[in-house]
């Protein structure tokens, strides 16, 4: 009876749209049939479809993947997640993730599981972190250890995606460091976050993690853009 009334005035929405569902649902059937999955023939190195593949230079991680391309509805979704105060989607999102890491990383053993971090200032604005609550979920359905302070963000940079590409790179050098350096060397590492569009984020925490001594870095997102394309 408890659980009803709260339902009543608490409903469960759908990750993706909004919509209302039924208890425990985590999307609505018509979300499910338009999701943009990753599927097909995948690049490793940069998550994205062989025909969407946007791979650039040397990168510090040994591999990236999503379930998703960051558009239509899921775009929408995690809009809500990270902007609108709905951090229950992190649910619908950790299950697709967890999928995704057991048939993309199949034959690696992970040691544990790290995030990309945020900034207090920023956390305190939201009320949560999103990118934390991702990686509890992912922690829990792979059974992996989750050191949830193990990245660390020194200070606050300008929005990755209010930058032209070339001034991407440096707007993340030196922001992060390794709070425990002796509990990365030798170690396999699997790296989360929300999104990827450039890249340049999960890269430079790979590359700290890498200096430490970490034996291998994969990085897993809900969702990736579709063909990349550096601003001018």
């Amino acid at each position: 009876m408890m659980n009803k009334i709260l339902a009543f005035f608490f409903p469960d929405r759908c990750a993706y749209c909004g919509r209302v569902v039924s208890s425990q649902t985590l999307m609505c059937s018509k979300c499910a049939e338009k999701l943009p999955r990753i599927v097909g023939e995948v690049c490793f190195k940069c998550g994205r479809g062989r025909k969407e593949c946007s791979c650039r230079g040397a990168v510090y991680h040994n591999g990236l993947a999503a379930p998703f391309y960051y558009e239509g509805i899921v775009r929408k979704g995690i809009h809500a997640f990270k902007f609108r105060n709905s951090p229950r989607n992190s649910e619908a999102y950790c299950k697709e993730m967890v999928r995704t890491v057991k048939e993309r990383y199949s034959d690696v053993k992970f040691d544990f599981l790290a995030e990309v971090p945020m900034s207090e200032k920023s956390v305190k604005k939201r009320g949560y972190n999103q990118v934390s609550l991702l990686a509890k979920g992912l922690s829990e359905g792979l059974g992996i250890e989750h050191k949830s302070n193990l990245l660390v963000k020194l200070c606050e940079t300008e929005k990755q995606h209010n930058l032209k590409w070339i001034f991407r790179k440096g707007n993340l050098t030196g922001v992060f460091d390794v709070s425990a350096p002796e509990e990365v060397c030798g170690k396999t590492v699997l790296l989360c976050d929300d999104i990827s569009t450039s890249g340049e984020t999960l890269d430079e925490c790979s590359k700290m993690l890498w200096l430490y001594g970490a034996k291998e870095v994969r990085c897993v997102t809900v969702a990736l853009t579709k063909g990349y394309k550096k601003k001018k």
